[in-house]
């Protein structure tokens, strides 16, 4: 008998088609991350920055997010710009001291938001509180306007920003650039070589207000031109590295490769040495199935559907000479009547599919959907009174 080699290696072929399938139902059904920090260049919500972060790339900036705490960059101070935008841990003393020195080196640093102010602040100056009083929710401030001309300020004469907190206790070199009669908004100092700008909040490059009047040039008189490298804080958003961020940057993944493939030779072999070999299963010629399948086919290339109703028609009535004990001769209702007595069938139901079995006998044509209703009632009939189960 002929052996199904290709069995031997469903084990391993179906195992992998299972992982490929899960990865792919979760990769479209799972949801997509949520709870990501105001000013995040992940979050998509209104209070998020990711608009301002695909627009600086599509305008050509280098732009990449930083995962490391400033005391761990190392970039060129002259190239790069660094975003702190609305941090939710306030900064430590060794923060402060990087990005002093990062400024003073002649780099350009963005932060904004209350504990941002804790960036630029002197080490022993108290963490901003919130203002007195606050701007609604969903209420921003318009009447921002530009109180000093300058580099910063060009094109954008006014914007649009909720202040959240009081004016934090900065250097004198800090000067106001945007101010109203209640806050000031955006203050900015040349420190060293560098640049070191403060916006009270993350508005003017939020989602939901990135679009207003001269928000992105006031981002982008703070950026400078395309070839500065713009480093976008994660770090202070809660954003770590994971082990496999650091492993990817190895060859442990191309190792991991290596190991799957060897693995699944390695259980390709076992299931080839290991699983019993089956014959193939062959159907017998005398299987009852055939049998039916056969006489199906007849009656289809024969077109007589009324010999198929004749046939079920005379099986029943023999089922029911049988269990009754009548004559040849007993009419269908006769038949009907003293099978209702002996077995659990409606007499009335029996009757009908007798005279309507007997009425499509003596009919010279009939359709097989015509037919097939009426066979399958005979059959179902003659199941029920059967007493050999059949």
């Amino acid at each position: 008998m002929p052996v199904a080699r290709s069995r031997e290696l469903i084990v391993p072929v179906a195992a992998v088609a299972v992982v490929v399938v899960l990865s792919a139902i979760a990769a479209v059904l799972s949801p997509p991350p949520s709870g990501f920090a105001s000013g995040s260049s992940f979050s998509k919500d209104a209070g998020g920055s990711a608009a301002a972060y695909l627009t600086l790339q599509s305008l050509g900036y280098p732009v990449q997010r930083s995962f490391e705490p400033l005391t761990a960059l190392s970039p060129r101070p002259p190239d790069t710009v660094i975003v702190l935008a609305d941090p939710r841990e306030p900064a430590s003393e060794q923060d402060r001291r990087s990005l002093q020195t990062f400024v003073a080196a002649g780099g350009t640093v963005l932060v904004t938001g209350c504990l941002g102010a804790s960036f630029l602040s002197a080490a022993s100056a108290p963490p901003p509180g919130p203002a007195r009083p606050r701007m609604p929710p969903g209420e921003p401030e318009r009447g921002i306007h530009a109180t000093l001309p300058s580099p910063l300020t060009a094109g954008v004469p006014r914007i649009v920003m909720s202040p959240p907190c009081v004016s934090p206790e900065l250097d004198p070199q800090y000067v106001t650039l945007y101010a109203s009669d209640r806050v000031e908004a955006v203050r900015a100092a040349r420190l060293g070589r560098g640049l070191a700008v403060w916006w009270a909040d993350n508005t003017p490059i939020a989602n939901e207000w990135i679009d207003g009047e001269g928000h992105l040039e006031l981002l982008l008189n703070v950026t400078g031109p395309r070839g500065r490298t713009i480093v976008w804080d994660e770090f202070y958003h809660g954003q770590r590295r994971s082990l496999w961020s650091y492993a990817r940057a190895t060859p442990l993944p191309w190792l991991g490769v290596q190991l799957g493939l060897a693995a699944l030779v390695a259980a390709a072999m076992f299931v080839r040495r290991r699983v019993p070999v089956r014959e193939r299963y062959v159907e017998a010629r005398t299987s009852p199935l055939e049998f039916v399948e056969a006489m199906a086919t007849l009656y289809g290339r024969a077109g007589s559907a009324r010999e198929a109703v004749v046939s079920a028609r005379n099986r029943l009535r023999r089922l029911l000479l049988e269990a009754t004990g009548l004559s040849a001769a007993a009419g269908d209702d006769q038949l009907a009547s003293a099978a209702a007595t002996r077995f659990p069938v409606d007499a009335e139901a029996l009757r009908s599919a007798l005279e309507a079995s007997a009425f499509t006998a003596s009919s010279p044509s009939m359709s097989a959907e015509q037919a097939l209703p009426l066979v399958r009632q005979l059959q179902t009939l003659g199941t029920s009174i059967d007493r050999r189960g059949g």
